[in-house]
């Protein structure tokens, strides 16, 4: 997510729980007036509609408000319809109590349920072994991003990356080590990465990363990357370290692929470019053949 979608989303965020404020105060409002009116009787079912919406709006926090809000009600109710008899005073207090209790579980179940909502929605769009987004994430977020590109211009650089030798990783020191390889390749990729980027895990030890920028800044990323992996020790059996290297290609849109599909397997192409070359390398592609592309001096693997 760039800047200016963290500061939308940011502002989008501050305007519904205005709203939400706006109703609740309106709710307590019309039903404090409607109680007013007709009597005590009607109070404790009015009341029901504003504190379950505090409830859903604002979790624990809500339930407070309104009871502090039926308290001053009581109140005014008394110094202006009724004198308070201790016998109305008890029942107003139990009822208040009652009220919060009612509230605050109202609340801690609402903030509960919103929890898991949000974890099934990460767990959706997340891929559970390494964190990073999964691949049906990435699709969207690619057509999405080359939706932007068509129409407001700009360029994207797409980086494939894929382990060298995992197999023989997984064969050599167990499928449960390869795992943690995957997890602290993630962990890697999420530190190394902008915020602004995107990366996933495009399947089995294949991963991608989006970001907005020409050819020169995707091999740069992917270098970073490439190198970070380099330094990357996994713990294998017997107490001593395992080293991996990684291959990656990268492909640019709209320069060097006409939709979102070819840009894909443009990168990929560069990848295994990479892998002919000996691996542990970073290709652009170019054309038909990416191994013929001569990179800038600066950029050179």
């Amino acid at each position: 997510m760039t800047d200016a979608e963290h500061v939308a989303h940011d502002l989008t965020g501050r305007r519904l729980t205005v709203r939400r404020a706006v109703a609740l105060v309106a709710a307590l409002l019309a039903v404090s007036l409607l109680v007013f009116g007709l009597g005590l009787a009607y109070l404790w079912p009015l009341f029901i509609f504003p504190l379950f919406l505090s409830a859903v709006f604002f979790f624990e926090l809500g339930s407070l408000v309104v009871t502090f809000w039926l308290g001053n009600f009581f109140v005014a109710y008394y110094s202006f319809r009724e004198p308070a008899t201790p016998a109305l005073v008890r029942e107003a207090l139990l009822g208040t109590a009652l009220f919060l209790l009612a509230g605050l579980l109202l609340g801690r179940v609402q903030r509960r349920n919103q929890r898991m909502q949000s974890l099934l929605a990460a767990s959706s769009l997340t891929d559970r072994l390494t964190g990073l987004y999964n691949y049906g994430t990435f699709v969207d977020y690619l057509h999405n991003e080359v939706t932007k590109v068509d129409r407001y211009g700009g360029e994207l650089s797409l980086i494939m990356l894929d382990l060298d030798h995992f197999k023989q990783f997984n064969d050599r020191h167990g499928h449960e080590t390869g795992n943690e390889l995957l997890r602290r390749l993630g962990a890697t990729l999420g530190a190394t990465v902008r915020d602004a980027d995107m990366a996933a895990r495009y399947g089995g030890e294949e991963f991608a990363v989006l970001i907005r920028g020409d050819e020169s800044q995707g091999y740069e990323l992917a270098e970073r990357v490439r190198r970070a992996v380099e330094d990357l020790a996994v713990e294998v059996r017997g107490g001593t370290q395992a080293f991996v290297t990684i291959s990656a290609g990268v492909a640019t849109y709209p320069v060097g692929a006409a939709d979102e599909t070819e840009l894909v397997e443009r990168a990929d192409d560069a990848l295994y470019a990479s892998k002919r070359r000996g691996r542990n390398r970073v290709t652009i592609h170019a054309g038909v053949n990416p191994q013929q592309q001569a990179l800038p001096a600066s950029l050179s693997a």
